[in-house]
C-alpha cells in the first residue's frame, strides 16, 4: 500500500468541486518528463491523471476520464522509480558499497535525494526533486513550545521517534565523516522519503541494513492524496515492469482521485505525513489499564486480584480505547468484569455476548468508567487552554489543535454514554 503524503493542510474527500489544472512550471516540467522518459525507455505512458487544485483541499490528482473499478489510474516504469538499486548504481552508491557500516533503505534513499538535489538541474531527477515540498509539518520540525501542546501519549511516541531520527542522522554523519550534512537538510530528505514512499520489496543486499522497511520513491504517483474510504490495489507488476495503482472505485471525469495510505488515525497521519483528517473514523483515545484498575480500586471493588487474573488470561486488557461510539469492546467488558460481585464472577462470560449481567453491575461499571475518564478529560482541558486564538496559531499548532479537539469530542461522547 502506498506510503506518501502531502503537508500543510487538513483535507477531506470532495468531488466535483471545480478543479483548476495545475499549470505551474514545475508540474508541467514533471509531467512532460514522465511521458518523455517513459516512451524513451520503451514504455507507453499510462496515466488518467493530471495535477490540479481543488477548492478547500489544495493540490491533488484529477482524472481526465471516467474511471470504473479495476482501471489502472497511473503506471510508473521501474527505471523511473528511485529504489535502493537506483542508489547503488549511482555515484553515491559507490561510496555506500565501500563502507563496512550498513545503512537502512530510508537512510540510503535520503542520502540519494540530498546528493541529487545538490546537482540542481544537472540531475536526471531534477524534474521530480523540484516538486518535492521545501518543508514539512511532521514531528521532526516541532518546536519546544509545540511539543508542550501534544497529548501525553502522542508526546511519548514523538520523543521516541525524534531519538530514532537523531540516531539515523548520527549514523549518516559517521558514514561520511568527510561530508558536511546539515541536520535540517537530512530532516528534509528523511521526511520526503518517509511521507512519499511506496512499498517496494527487493531482495536483500549486502550493502543494506535489514529493518523490514521496503520502500521506493515513485515520481508523479506520489501527488495522489489520501482518503480513508478510497479502495485501491497498488504494487509492482512484474509482467509490465511498472509500479501500478489500480482503483476499485468509480470516478467521473474531473473528479479528484484518491488512494489510501492505510487505516491510520490522526496521531499517525500527523506524525508521519504532516496532516490530519476531519472525522477520521480510525481515531481513538487510548486508556491506560493501570488507570482503569486504580479507578476500580477507588470505588472499593472486591476480588480485584481474581478479576485481574481473568482479564489478563483472556488478553482483555489490551486495546482499551474510547471512540465516537463510546467505550471499545474490550474496555466495556473490563469495566463490567471489575464491577462484578462474587456470584456474577462465576458467570462472567455472559458479558461477552454484550449482555448486562445485572442493574447493579451496570451502574458500577459506568461509575468506574466515569472515574477513569475524569483525569483524561481534565488533561485534555488543560491542553486546550495552552493554545492561542485560532487566528494566531501556526500551521503546526492548528494541526495539533485538531488532534486535541478530536480527543475532546471522543471523551465527551464517551462520558455521555456512561452517564
Amino acid at each position: 500500500m502506498p506510503r506518501h503524503g502531502r503537508t500543510k493542510r487538513t483535507r477531506k474527500r470532495k468531488r466535483g468541486n471545480d478543479p483548476r489544472i495545475d499549470l505551474s512550471k514545475e508540474i508541467v516540467t514533471l509531467s512532460k518528463w514522465m511521458k518523455r522518459e517513459s516512451i524513451s525507455l520503451g514504455f507507453k505512458w499510462k496515466s488518467h491523471l493530471h495535477p490540479a487544485f481543488f477548492t478547500g483541499i489544495g493540490r491533488g490528482m484529477m482524472t481526465k476520464d471516467s474511471l470504473t473499478g479495476g482501471d489502472i489510474v497511473v503506471s510508473i516504469p521501474k527505471p523511473l522509480l528511485i529504489t535502493v538499486e537506483t542508489v547503488l548504481s549511482s555515484e553515491i552508491g559507490e561510496l555506500v558499497k565501500r563502507q563496512k557500516f550498513k545503512l537502512s533503505r530510508q537512510q540510503i534513499l535520503s542520502l540519494f535525494l540530498l546528493s541529487e538535489r545538490s546537482k540542481g538541474d544537472n540531475s536526471f531527477w531534477y524534474p521530480y526533486i523540484s516538486v518535492l515540498p521545501q518543508s514539512h509539518t511532521t514531528f521532526g520540525y516541532l518546536s519546544a513550545r509545540e511539543l508542550t501542546l501534544l497529548p501525553p501519549k502522542l508526546l511519548t511516541a514523538v520523543k521516541s521517534k525524534i531519538m530514532d531520527i537523531k540516531q539515523a542522522y548520527k549514523e549518516v554523519r559517521d558514514f561520511f565523516p568527510g561530508e558536511s550534512i546539515a541536520h535540517e537538510d537530512f530532516l528534509w530528505s528523511w521526511f520526503c522519503v518517509n511521507s512519499r514512499s511506496v512499498f517496494y520489496k527487493l531482495g536483500g543486499s549486502e550493502f543494506v541494513k535489514e529493518d523490514g522497511n521496503h520502500l521506493a520513491l515513485a515520481p508523479y504517483l506520489d501527488l495522489l492524496n489520501h482518503s480513508v474510504v478510497a479502495q485501491v490495489e497498488a504494487g509492482f507488476n512484474n509482467e509490465t515492469g511498472c509500479y501500478e495503482i489500480r482503483t476499485l472505485d468509480n470516478y467521473k471525469k474531473y473528479d479528484q482521485v484518491f488512494i489510501s495510505y492505510g487505516s491510520h488515525d490522526n496521531y499517525h497521519l500527523l506524525m508521519e505525513y504532516g496532516f490530519t483528517l476531519p472525522d477520521n473514523p480510525n481515531d481513538a483515545v487510548m486508556m491506560d489499564y493501570d488507570v482503569v484498575l486504580n479507578s476500580a480500586k477507588s470505588l472499593d471493588v472486591n476480588h480485584l486480584e481474581k478479576k485481574q487474573d481473568l482479564i489478563q488470561q483472556h488478553d482483555l486488557h489490551s486495546k482499551l480505547t474510547c471512540t465516537v461510539e463510546g467505550l471499545s469492546w474490550n474496555l466495556l467488558i473490563v469495566t463490567r468484569i471489575l464491577a462484578m460481585d462474587w456470584n456474577e464472577l462465576h458467570q462472567w462470560k455472559v458479558v461477552l455476548n454484550g449482555d448486562v449481567i445485572s442493574n447493579r453491575n451496570e451502574s458500577l461499571s459506568r461509575g468506574i468508567a466515569r472515574s477513569f475518564l475524569t483525569p483524561y478529560i481534565q488533561q485534555n482541558r488543560d491542553l486546550l487552554f495552552k493554545f492561542p486564538p485560532e487566528s494566531s496559531m501556526t500551521t503546526m499548532e492548528k494541526l495539533i489543535s485538531s488532534v486535541v479537539q478530536m480527543e475532546r469530542k471522543i471523551l465527551q461522547i464517551t462520558w455521555t454514554s456512561v452517564s
